[in-house]
């Protein structure tokens, strides 16, 4: 099997109502994107990344830790609403017409995940290299088991399970711990990485073969808000 063209993207839009100017907010002395940057830099299966930015404070920043940031991203792939088709889409595009490269697999490295290692990447794209399946992500064992989770209809407050087990019929809700399935998982957003073709030619960012990587511990802390960021720092501290 020949080798795939890996070809990593760290998305890194300026807009972000949690936190000011997120990506390049301050943890532990290093803007945020510089941990992404870093752990792109050091994987031995990436033959290269860039950073896709709509802000120019944010491109200066990653270019001064070594980044490649050959564009500013068009404002309509980086409102709070866009999805990541859409800027995975527009990077594969200009790869193509301005540096006549159109990767085999394209690698999401969203900047909020700082504790994301080199050794994570490059796991992922030695199983999309060795199964030869269409995508690869990362997950996480969930904090609660999602058979025990339920829709409720806020008008009246009516319960009507998530998932019914298989004991649904015959016990209803009240089903032991041990009884639920346990082989559930929740995509914690490390790292995806799918075959370009998905993307360019179907518009879907992956394909009907999906492999997992599951990863534990802080590995899995992503920076939403202030309190995940102070978390980072805390723990980065006591390390």
């Amino acid at each position: 099997m020949k080798k795939l063209t890996c070809v990593g993207i760290i998305p890194a839009r300026g807009g972000s109502k949690s936190i000011p100017k997120k990506n390049i907010a301050m943890l532990c002395g290093k803007p945020l994107i510089c941990y992404t940057i870093e752990s792109a830099k050091k994987s031995k299966l990436l033959d290269s990344f860039i950073v896709s930015t709509d802000d120019p404070e944010t491109a200066d920043v990653a270019k001064s830790f070594g980044a490649d940031v050959p564009f500013l991203r068009p404002k309509e792939f980086s409102t709070d609403t866009a999805t990541d088709l859409g800027f995975l889409k527009h990077a594969l595009i200009w790869l193509r017409e301005n540096r006549n490269l159109t990767p085999d697999v394209i690698v999401n490295l969203r900047p909020t995940g700082p504790f994301r290692g080199p050794e994570d990447i490059d796991a992922v794209l030695a199983t999309m290299q060795k199964t030869g399946c269409d995508s690869v992500r990362t997950l996480s064992k969930p904090n609660q088991n999602p058979f025990k989770m339920w829709y409720v209809d806020e008008s009246n407050f009516k319960m009507t399970p998530l998932l019914p087990t298989k004991y649904f019929d015959s016990v209803g809700i009240d089903v032991p711990r041990q009884l639920l399935p346990q082989n559930v998982y929740w995509t914690n957003a490390l790292v995806d990485a799918t075959k370009t073709k998905f993307i360019l030619e179907q518009d879907k960012i992956y394909g009907p073969d999906i492999r997992a990587i599951i990863v534990s511990g802080n590995k899995t802390i992503d920076i939403d808000g202030p309190e995940e960021l102070a978390y980072a720092e805390y723990i980065m501290r006591k390390k």
